[in-house]
């Protein structure tokens, strides 16, 4: 009985010591992110929307310039996959699937670049190379999000309250 004991403790030890050192490979790997980005690209809080991104290249200029333009894509590309599938929940089949609301819901979505603003970005030297990292995240007002598509979008969805009820919550 003393024996299994002893080969459990040393089992545990190990697999400690184990654990202990992937970890630690692990926040090393990490330690040139900034403290405030996420690897998940896209975060939703009760107010706001939130993408991270990160670009690399060798001119710490153009990976800013670059950085950027895709982060904004991206972003809107998440937030037109959400429209979406909202769009496609919605029980009135004949009015949504019609191609003028769908028109009118793209068209508003890509509007949508220029009222999304920068939080934090930040651009690094990777140790032992010539590469630069470009750390961008880029954040949306829920209420400013669905006001400007209601306004864009005209009359015909903005009396729509429940889609624009269900977007909110999907977002």
């Amino acid at each position: 009985m003393k024996y299994c004991l002893y080969i459990f403790v040393c089992f545990i030890f190990f697999y400690s010591c184990i654990l202990i050192d992937s970890i630690t490979k692990q926040d090393s790997t990490y330690s040139t992110f900034p403290a405030w980005y996420l690897i998940d690209p896209y975060l939703s809080d009760s107010a706001t929307v939130h993408y991270f991104l990160s670009f690399q290249s060798e001119d710490s200029t153009a990976s800013a310039v670059h950085g950027f333009k895709d982060a904004q894509i991206a972003f809107i590309n998440s937030i037109d996959d959400k429209v979406e599938r909202v769009r496609n929940q919605q029980e009135d089949r004949e009015f949504w699937s019609s191609p003028a609301v769908i028109q009118s819901l793209r068209s508003s979505t890509y509007l949508l670049m220029d009222i999304m603003y920068t939080s934090n970005e930040n651009i690094i030297k990777k140790d032992d190379t010539n590469l630069f990292e470009y750390y961008i995240q880029m954040s949306l007002k829920k209420n400013k999000l669905i006001e400007e598509l209601k306004k864009s979008t005209g009359n015909r969805l903005s009396s729509r309250q429940n889609f624009w009820i269900e977007l909110n919550e999907s977002l």
